[in-house]
């Protein structure tokens, strides 16, 4: 079925629901709000709909990250703010009492055997010093830069890496019981437009995890590399604490510019999906990005 281009006013009497990826969806970097986003908000607001803001952005706890939504104009609640990151406490708790498992997608599960579980009071942290927050509120502290933490535990929120740091995360996480624990999954986030109305995209955290999992395949661990869990969309997890958010049976939309977190992850959680085309998606790359991905969104929202 070809997917529909819509304006807003389209589909507020459809859903009962709307969840929103914030970067690159509403808004971006500094008080940048995309043309749209926030008539899209308001009208939404006004007609007395819920309203989600689904992120996977783990740079501060959700408090924090409602708070700087609603410097932007939106005033999500931090109950209606669900990040990545947020999800971290969960799978500490699996990983201390050795009931987590890595799945074929490397998210994690429950594992009804007993693995070796992890003490989990230190990693070697890449990210935004804010993202330590996130680290703080699971009881976890970063090692300093050049330092090895007393397990094998590599995090990383964000693309802030040097040639020093990825080196030394390599050297960690090819030692044996190494794990990986990404708390942003997305590859790839889209800039600023410039003066032009050019969107340039960059490679993010989810990029780096990818090099640093690749690189820490070695003898030590079989060539198989570290265990890596991976957090917010478009895995399972996340869509499950925003199912327990919003009244039972509601008819929800998720909206983003990302069609393998965003789109691909409403198709994993039931929901109907909407993408804004030209951010994370180029619209000269869309025809192709869908066939490879096997995915299409069933709307395609304009502002």
């Amino acid at each position: 079925m070809k997917s529909r281009v819509v304006r807003m006013q389209d589909l507020i009497d459809r859903y009962d629901a709307f969840c929103f990826d914030g970067y690159g969806t509403l808004y971006n970097r500094g008080s940048f709000v995309y043309p749209g986003a926030m008539e899209w908000f308001q009208s939404l607001r006004r007609a007395g709909k819920h309203v989600c803001l689904v992120t996977n952005a783990a740079s501060d706890v959700d408090e924090v990250l409602a708070r700087d939504a609603d410097k932007r104009g939106f005033d999500f609640t931090p109950e209606e703010t669900i990040s990545s990151g947020s999800l971290l406490l969960d799978l500490v708790k699996q990983l201390r009492s050795g009931t987590a498992n890595a799945n074929a997608d490397g998210t994690a599960s429950l594992s009804k055997t007993a693995a070796n579980p992890y003490k989990l009071h230190e990693v070697y942290y890449i990210g935004r010093e804010t993202g330590k927050h996130v680290l703080d509120a699971c009881g976890i502290s970063a090692v300093a830069m050049d330092v090895e933490p007393a397990e094998p535990i590599v995090a990383i929120s964000s693309a802030k890496d040097t040639p020093e740091t990825f080196a030394q995360a390599v050297k960690i996480l090819q030692k044996p019981g190494a794990i990986l624990l990404v708390l942003n999954s997305d590859a790839w986030a889209p800039k600023i437009p410039d003066e032009n109305g050019v969107t340039v995209r960059e490679p993010v955290s989810g990029a780096l995890c990818e090099r640093l999992r690749r690189d820490s395949a070695c003898d030590a661990n079989g060539g198989e590399g570290c265990k890596t869990y991976y957090l917010g969309k478009p895995f399972p997890a996340i869509w499950e604490k925003v199912k327990r958010s919003l009244p039972a049976g509601s008819r929800v939309l998720m909206i983003g510019d990302t069609l393998g977190t965003d789109v691909y992850g409403a198709k994993i959680a039931g929901f109907d999906s909407a993408l804004v085309v030209g951010r994370n998606v180029p619209a000269n790359e869309l025809e192709a990005d869908e066939a490879a991905l096997g995915i299409r969104p069933d709307y395609y929202l304009e502002p």
